[in-house]
């Protein structure tokens, strides 16, 4: 039969040979073998380094927040790159060797392993011994199945409008092991579902308190649902989730409190408002060769403290961005993402005074003290556009920006035709055009023949 992606039988094992520790493999001298029997089998599986990637990559380098000189756009080493930056129709990912780059396999490979530790975890007794453990793994497991469904949905999908959401294409939900499992594409309506399912059920199975920034905890699940019910328009929902994520973890990082503000990464991975880690691995890096828009970048006031920590000033005049938390840039939920989503979910419903509470509650944070004046609004309009201008500058490459894009062109008020200019040639990305979603990989619908998507 064919085949989704190219996770053969042997993918599983080459996850496990490059991942697990030396001592689980010693264990079991036959690789040809190797099987997952116990709840530490699972949790090696949920610890390989595979998961700390989410891909976004090429949409995150499509959207408004860079500009490129003729220059630099031709020292760009990947056609790849030149086509997501100039909004070309057919936009692939099959010569992208590691599979961090590559979306769909990025996301399908995270998505198997989960099936596998679930599948697992049904041959397995859950007891008094070993509830926790076994709760904590399949919330674990729930949670990065939902969070890559929910990256798919965002790069290869419409925007999820009710109206429609039962007859546009969304992805193919993945939910068994058996990698001969024919596959087709559900409805939006179908994925977006699953994501709900899958988050409400972790967020049940994962534990409150989180050890370290490589583990999700119950603050990282209702987190993400936040993000989902946000870009579902389901505003009341979106509250929900965002209060149960601050009721389990409410810290914002004040950032007046950064003193090292010359290295390199002024910011750490190690902040507690941080759900999990997360990066994002782009064909070619942005922050060496691009610069940051402009006119985006004039937006921070000297006020605010992240104009200082986001940003480094090139031999150009220009900047390039470095306020992320690892090597690569961040795309992981936090304190901070789920106060905006509050704030706008508010505003949306016609609350501007609990919306500006929640908004005040992050700028607080993000503002020099002794020069900062709490945020007003007179209206609901008033109070949106100053939310979501603060959406755009706290989330600065966290791979959002694509989504907000095509949901904030639906509205008039926030509809915006893209323009780069590289030399003489001018290219042009009209607000809701069809290239907004990205086409199947074209070797997914070589072995899969699944629809793909139309322009």
């Amino acid at each position: 039969m064919k085949k989704i992606f190219f996770i053969l039988p042997a993918m599983l094992t080459i996850l496990l040979t490059i991942s697990c520790t030396k001592k689980w493999l010693e264990e079991k001298q036959d690789i040809k073998l190797i099987v997952p029997t116990t709840l530490n089998d699972l949790d090696l599986l949920l610890n390989a380094d595979l998961f700390q990637y989410d891909g976004r990559g090429g949409v995150e380098t499509s959207s408004d927040d860079y500009e490129f000189t003729t220059t630099q756009f031709n020292q760009l080493p990947s056609s790849f790159d030149r086509d997501f930056i100039t909004w070309q129709r057919n936009r692939d990912f099959e010569n992208l060797v590691p599979v961090q780059q590559n979306e769909w396999k990025c996301a399908y490979s995270q998505i198997q392993v989960c099936n596998v530790v679930l599948k697992r975890l049904g041959s397995i007794a859950r007891n008094s011994s070993n509830e926790v453990e076994y709760d904590r793994i399949k919330g674990t497991a729930l949670y990065h199945r939902a969070k890559q469904f929910l990256n798919m949905a965002m790069t290869f999908c419409k925007y999820y409008d009710k109206s429609t959401s039962s007859r546009d294409l969304g992805i193919p939900i993945k939910l068994d092991d058996d990698i001969e499992e024919p596959v087709n594409r559900a409805t939006v309506e179908l994925t977006y579902q699953r994501i709900i399912t899958d988050l409400q059920e972790s967020a049940k199975d994962l534990p409150i308190a989180q050890p370290d920034y490589s583990r999700v905890a119950r603050a990282g699940a209702f987190a993400l649902l936040a993000r989902t019910f946000l870009y579902m328009d389901n505003y009341k929902e979106a509250i929900n989730a965002a209060d149960s994520t601050l009721k389990y973890n409410s810290l914002v990082q004040d950032l007046n409190l950064i003193t090292n503000t010359s290295g390199s990464r002024p910011l750490n991975i190690q902040s507690k408002e941080i759900h999990v880690r997360g990066v994002m691995v782009k064909a070619s890096s942005n922050a060496s060769i691009g610069r940051i828009n402009t006119t985006l970048y004039n937006q921070y006031t000297d006020n605010d403290i992240r104009k200082i920590l986001f940003f480094r000033k090139e031999q150009d005049g220009k900047v390039t961005f470095r306020g992320h938390f690892l090597n690569n840039l961040f795309t992981g939920t936090t304190t901070g993402e789920v106060l905006l989503i509050l704030a706008e979910s508010k505003a949306r419903l016609n609350d501007t005074e609990g919306a500006m509470e929640a908004l005040n509650k992050l700028a607080f944070n993000r503002y020099k003290k002794g020069n900062f004046v709490p945020f007003t609004a007179t209206n609901e309009t008033d109070a949106l556009g100053k939310i979501l201008q603060e959406r755009r500058k706290e989330l600065l490459t966290r791979g959002l920006r694509w989504q907000d894009l095509k949901r904030l062109n639906r509205d008039p008020n926030y509809a915006k035709t893209l323009i780069r200019s590289i030399g003489n040639e001018v290219f042009t990305l009209p607000p809701s055009d069809p290239r907004y979603v990205l086409p199947i990989p074209q070797f997914v619908i070589n072995f899969n023949h699944i629809e793909q998507n139309t322009y």
